[in-house]
């Protein structure tokens, strides 16, 4: 029993670019799934394999998988991915589940068909989908490995896989090999080669290393010993050198210390008494050069420090004179500053002053012979006009009044003239407007006869319904009855007698219906046009009613109208009979109040009392230009003197200001050099000082002093000579010692490295002839497997391959088991260099679909048929339906495609084709599925074959 892993229904769900949740039926041989680019294909692909191996291989950053890159970008709400299907694995039926649990956990579980789900883990699970893919005593995680490559390499093809299969480039030797590894299920013997030639190649590191400390602790031993050989010093004499040392050194033995801690002891000690005593000599000498200048530099450090008292007086007393200095400045520029604002000011005044008298002149000009402005002076003009003491707002007011109350003198005529009008109308409307209870007499009588004209046409419908069905039942007896017997009434059961007597009274009946229904029309017209004579009546007096309360409304609107002008005017102080002279009057006086406002307001806005009194309330309103340009022009004159006299005393104390600075400016230069100076001399007395308190501590500066330590430090320097030959001949007899404890402890140390280099060199051996069994086991069983799977491979390609040039595939020499070559005619073609893009995908498809056979399960194809012309792509089809019709029970295919062609050949292939045996049952060949949309606005799938019905 075949032991593939067929898939007959699949339903995905917030996986990558499907957002919403597609169901597809896979129990046909062939499914087909067409789309557009972008739409979903190959995520259908990656959710089977996600489903099967617990990874999409695509996605894998690195060894690492994270379930995270699966959900939906565009998924609504919380929703993780999940894939389910329903699966077989020989005779056993399941259904698998794979869901994300929490954004990293991927859990799958899976039950019997129609029983509760259960957890299982990735070993359970990838042992009973593919049991043989690995061996039964490799370690469960190797295992789970092994299974999850060789069910992505035998069930799904994609592009990179298919070209890859014949492609003989050096680059993708090592990619073809691990495809077809896996395609054969013999991935687990090229890992074990793998693992011998990593471990080969990490253990020979180890032994160079290995090796090399060897040959450098061999070449330091042979170093040693022939040091030792020239030397003849003992550890005795060492010894005693070191004593030697350590008294003249005047340190105490330390106890428990070896000879060679002593000896370095000993360096340090005497090395620190040698820096000591070249520090006490070099500030000796530095003593000795300064011996001569200490007294010279002591006299300038005086000289210096009076001129530095003398320059910090002269300051002092500078800082007084330009604080005074910079007072006076400061005040001249005030007075400098206050004469210019008088000058700018009064020429403000005139440009803003000049054009506000030409208005006031002109206003009054306007307004020539009113009695009121005939004004001799400003004062009194003021006066004379109390609208210019107003604010800009009341005069603003006020002038709008003034403008209303004249232009509705046309308007208050029109006026009067159309309330005259209105009232003759309403006088001529009053004898016919009627009052409300005749109104509501007239609405009762209306609906009075109304009612009655309705009553009227019930009765009418009432009785017209009844004799035309009377009619007609008494017409269709007296014309179909032929039963001489009959002699009850159809309608009352009334027993006439006879059927002649019946028939009578029928007739009868017939004669007087007319004129019956005559009389109830008759009522029923009587009545209605009773009712629309009154309603005409009611219609008329509302529309008179109506006429005359409009002609009410608009007199009350003009009275209102003309009492409000009236009113107006009466508040200006204006009568009624002679309005517009009076308003004209008041609109020129307001003008001339309006002009004198502007101009005083911007008199008084000016502080300085000068201005002012260029316009003050006693100068003449006649010649007012004139008189003010005068004044000004006088006032203008006194501003310019005052201003000269004040730019001459700000220059003399800017001047002075100026000498006062530079003259401190210099002084605080002479201090600074002053001080820079002294500075530099105490800097050096202070060094002189301390070096000579190094050289002789708590001694005066005297010849005798100098004399005395300079022969301290010659006593010293020949004994520290003695202590430095004591210590060289110490260490040169300590290191005959130590060279011999070396030379023992690398011999102890090289025997057990040379032991270990022994046996690498044997698990290297062994591990070398390890890895050449697994690649010999690996070339044959692969040759193996594809020398049978050569003869099905040959008759496929023979099928696909429409232009014949091939006369037979077959597999490579021993050393390249995994290459394919071709023979046509007496040559032989390698299809990874002579072939087309179109004739390796052929020979590619060939391959797999043969493994598929021998396999037998669920195969998912990618975009299958990416380089194939016409001819070639009716062969593939040829070779689809072949297999759909001839291992339906055994395998089916997953096809994706962009193609409309392709799809639309498919189907006329399978067109003729009917029902085939597989394990779901009876199945069409081929079902073709059209996905449509986006993964952000989701895909849809529609049936296109066989047509949903």
């Amino acid at each position: 029993m075949n032991r593939g892993v067929r898939l007959s229904f699949m339903r995905v769900d917030a996986f990558r670019g499907i957002r919403d949740s597609i169901e597809l039926d896979l129990s046909s041989p062939i499914t087909l799934v067409f789309a557009p680019n972008g739409t979903g294909k190959t995520t259908l692909c990656e959710a089977a394999e996600w489903l099967l191996t617990g990874q999409v291989d695509r996605l894998r950053e690195g060894k690492d998988f994270s379930p995270a890159v699966l959900k939906s970008k565009f998924v609504v709400g919380n929703r993780q991915p999940s894939v389910s299907a329903d699966i077989m694995v020989g005779d056993e039926k399941r259904s698998l589940v794979r869901a994300v649990q929490g954004g990293s956990q991927q859990d799958a579980n899976i039950a019997r068909l129609g029983e509760p789900m259960q957890l299982i883990g990735p070993h359970d699970l990838l042992s009973f989908l593919a049991p043989s893919a690995a061996s039964q005593e490799a370690h469960h995680l190797r295992a789970i490995n092994l299974r999850q490559r060789w069910l992505r390499g035998t069930r799904f093809l994609t592009a990179e896989a298919l070209a890859a299969l014949v492609d003989s480039d050096p680059e993708t030797v090592e990619r073809r090999t691990q495809i077809f590894a896996d395609l054969l299920g013999i991935r687990h013997l090229l890992d074990a080669e793998k693992l011998c030639d990593q471990f080969i190649t990490d253990l020979g590191a180890r032994e160079r290393r290995l090796a090399q400390t060897v040959t450098s602790h061999d070449s330091e031993i042979d170093s040693l010993t022939a040091a030792l050989v020239s030397s003849s010093i003992s550890t005795t004499s060492a010894l005693a050198e070191v004593e030697a040392a350590t008294e003249k050194l005047k340190i105490g033995p330390r106890n428990h210390s070896s000879v060679h801690d002593r000896i370095e002891a000993l360096s340090a000690e005497h090395g620190r008494r040698e820096r000591r005593l070249e520090s006490r000599r070099s500030s000796i000498e530095a003593v000795a050069a300064e011996w001569t200048t200490r007294i010279q530099t002591e006299k300038m450090i005086a000289t210096l420090g009076s001129r530095e008292v003398e320059l910090i007086n002269r300051l002092n007393s500078l800082d007084r004179s330009v604080e005074t200095a910079t007072a006076a400045s400061t005040n001249a520029k005030a007075s400098l500053g206050q004469q210019s604002e008088r000058a700018r000011e009064l020429m403000t005044a005139r440009d803003q002053i000049g054009p506000l008298i030409s208005s006031l002149l002109e206003a009054l000009t306007a307004a020539n012979g009113h009695p009121l402005l005939n004004a001799p002076t400003l004062g009194a003009l003021m006066k004379a006009v109390p609208e210019s003491l107003w604010t800009a707002d009341e005069q603003s007011r006020r002038g709008l009044e003034l403008r209303a109350a004249l232009q509705d003198i046309p308007t208050g005529l029109s006026e009067d003239r159309q309330l005259g009008v209105l009232r003759t109308q309403l006088q001529g409307l009053a004898p016919e407007l009627c009052s409300a209870e005749t109104l509501a007499t007239l609405r009762a009588e209306v609906d009075r006869l109304d009612a009655v004209a309705v009553e009227a046409r019930r009765k009418l419908d009432a009785a017209l319904d009844p004799l035309s069905r009377l009619q007609a039942a008494a017409r269709d007896l007296l014309i179909h009855s032929h039963d001489e017997t009959v002699s009850e009434c159809p309608l009352c059961s009334h027993d006439w007698g006879s059927a002649a007597e019946l028939r009578a009274a029928i007739s009868a009946t017939l004669e007087s219906a007319p004129e019956l229904a005559g009389i109830v029309q008759s009522n029923a017209t009587s009545a209605a046009e009773a009712a629309s004579l009154y309603r005409s009546r009611l219609d008329d007096a509302l529309r008179r009613n109506n006429q005359g309360v409009r002609l009410q409304a608009d007199i009350q609107a003009l009275e209102t109208s003309i009492s409000r002008r009236r009113e107006g005017l009466r508040r200006l102080g204006i009568s009624e009979g002679g309005p517009a002279p009076a308003l004209e009057a008041m609109r020129q006086r307001l003008s001339v109040g309006v002009a004198l406002s502007n101009l005083v307001r911007e008199r008084n806005r000016y502080a300085a009392k000068e201005i002012a009194s260029l316009l003050s309330d006693d100068i003449a309103i006649r010649g007012l230009s004139d008189a003010f340009g005068a004044r000004l022009a006088a006032r203008n004159e006194a501003i310019q003197l005052d201003l000269k006299d004040s730019a001459k005393a700000a220059e003399e104390a800017a001047n002075e200001l100026d000498r006062l600075r530079v003259e401190r400016a210099t002084a605080w230069e002479l201090l600074g050099a002053c001080r820079e100076e002294l500075a530099r001399l105490r800097a050096e007395r202070a060094r002189v000082q301390a070096l000579w308190d190094q050289v002789a501590p708590n001694l005066e500066w005297t010849d005798a002093a100098l004399s005395k330590v300079r022969n301290e430090v010659v006593t010293e320097t020949a004994l520290l000579a003695e202590i430095a030959d004591h210590i060289a001949a110490a260490q040169a007899a300590w290191s005959g010692q130590v060279r011999r404890a070396r030379r023992d402890e690398l011999r102890t140390a090289v025997e057990p490295m040379r032991a270990r280099l022994e046996h690498m060199g044997a698990r290297m051996g062994a591990a070398g002839r390890a890895k050449a069994a697994f690649h010999q086991t690996y070339n044959d069983v692969s040759k193996r497997q594809i020398e049978d799977l050569g003869r099905v491979v040959n008759p496929l390609f023979a099928r696909m391959h429409a232009n014949r040039i091939v006369d037979k595939i077959k597999v490579g020499h021993s050393d390249e088991p995994l290459r394919w070559f071709a023979d046509a005619g007496n040559q032989e073609m390698d299809p990874g260099k002579d072939f087309s893009q179109g004739q390796r995908q052929d020979l590619a498809l060939a391959v797999f679909l043969g493994r598929a056979r021998s396999l037998g399960g669920t195969f998912f194809l990618d975009e299958p048929v990416t380089h194939l012309d016409d001819l070639n792509r009716v062969g593939l089809l040829d070779v689809f339906r072949a297999t759909a019709m001839e291992s339906s029970s055994a395998m089916n295919l997953v096809l994706t495609t962009a193609s409309k062609a392709l799809a639309r050949h498919l189907i006329e292939k399978f067109s003729s084709a009917g029902a085939v045996e597989t394990p779901a049952g009876k199945r069409v060949p081929l079902r073709v599925v059209e996905l449509d949309g986006n993964g952000r606005t989701g895909v849809v799938m529609r049936n296109v074959y066989p047509a949903e019905r």
